[in-house]
Order: structure tokens, then sequence, then C-alpha cells
């Protein structure tokens, strides 16, 4: 079986009861999403498709507060709009959408599929929000501090340290900084070359998920 096969497999038949784990009801995961949510609203989308819908968090919260989205997983114990793979998901949609929101998933796909699957996604829409995991494990502390007249402002003094998540025989094929053509410079290069602007940080409070906003 390819990696491909592989991680493919994996990931439509994982069961629905996997997305709502301990692990994602801890404080770091929810933050994430929180972290999601906010970001996407900055950007303001008119419409936009959800590219791995998971426990549905994010898709949900935006749909409540009157973003039209579609949601489009492998996986059809998910429920998405669509079922079918990442390559497939243009097949199925009338135009592209405002805004692409992909979180936590092409690690589970092999790094060699990493070009096509940011053109798929292109072609899905002109702007993209994507996170993806950091290898590196960080140490440090971050949180909000609330400031007089300023109000509630995140810091993060977290840095990363040599030792790297493992990720042999896990679901992820790869993480940011698991190699030279992984870096968080060597994503950005590949997302610049396919968006006219490209910012990427780190999620202040779960530092092992880091963004990129593209328009």
């Amino acid at each position: 079986m390819t990696d491909m096969a592989r991680g493919t497999e994996r990931e439509r038949d994982l069961a629905r009861e996997a997305y709502f784990s301990d692990g994602y009801f801890s404080m770091p995961q929810l933050c994430s999403f929180a972290h999601q949510l906010n970001f996407i609203h900055t950007m303001r989308p008119k419409s936009a498709i959800e590219i791995g819908l998971g426990n549905g968090f994010v898709s949900t919260y935006l749909r409540r507060a009157g973003v039209p989205i579609i949601t489009a997983d492998i996986n059809p114990a998910l429920e998405p709009d669509i079922c079918a793979p990442l390559g497939e998901v243009r097949n199925h949609i009338a135009q592209p959408a405002d805004l692409v929101i992909c979180c936590e998933v092409l690690e589970h796909m092999p790094l060699a599929e990493l070009d096509a699957n940011l053109d798929h996604l292109r072609g899905l829409g002109d702007r993209l929000f994507l996170t993806l995991p950091n290898a590196y494990r960080c140490w440090g502390v971050s949180g909000l501090a609330f400031l007089p007249k300023l109000g509630g402002r995140l810091f993060d003094l977290n840095f990363n340290i040599p030792w790297k998540h493992p990720i042999a025989g896990g679901p992820h094929f790869w993480e940011v900084g698991h190699s030279a053509a992984c870096t968080r410079a060597a994503i950005v290069k590949r997302l610049r070359a396919r968006y006219r602007s490209v910012r990427s940080g780190r999620f202040a409070l779960n530092p092992y998920h880091v963004w990129f906003i593209c328009e």
C-alpha cells in the first residue's frame, strides 16, 4: 500500500467518535478552535468552504453566525456537504468560495502531494486560511494580559526547542519544520507562488499550530 493510499484509508474510515475524544476537549485544542474563528472573522468571508470537517466546531459556529459555508471531507461518517478527496472537491461546487479554510489537514497526506494539494486549494477560492502542526516542541508561557484602556491582549513567549514531535507510525506524514522541504519559510514560498500576500504565525494559546493567511 502506498503512503497516499494509507493516509486516505485511515482518514476515510476514522470513526466519528475520534473527533470527540478527550484530546478535542483539551484546553490547547479548544484554544485552537477559538484562534481559528477569530482569524477567520477578521477576514470577513462572504462565503467559505471548509476542507476537513472534523467535529464541525468551526463550520457550525460560522454557519450560525450567518456565513454561507460548504464543508468537504473524505469521511462519510462526518456527514460533510461534499464527501470527496481534495482533488475532486472543485467538481462539486458551482463557483469558487471567497475563503477556503483548511485546518490540520494537509499533514495527513504525504509531503510529495503538497504542491498538488495547494493547487487544489487555490482552485477553490482566491483566499486561504491554512493551519498546520509545528514539528518542534515548545517551551515558555502564553496567555491573555488585561491592560488599562486596551483590554485583553494575547502574548506568546514560547520558543521552539530542538526536540521534535514523533510522527513515525502516527497519523501525520510531516509537520512544519520536520524537514528542510517543509520549514515555515519553505511553505510560505510555496504559498507565495499562488497568492499575492502570505502572512504566517503561531497560535499564541497553542504553539503546536502554525497559521497562514493567503490573499
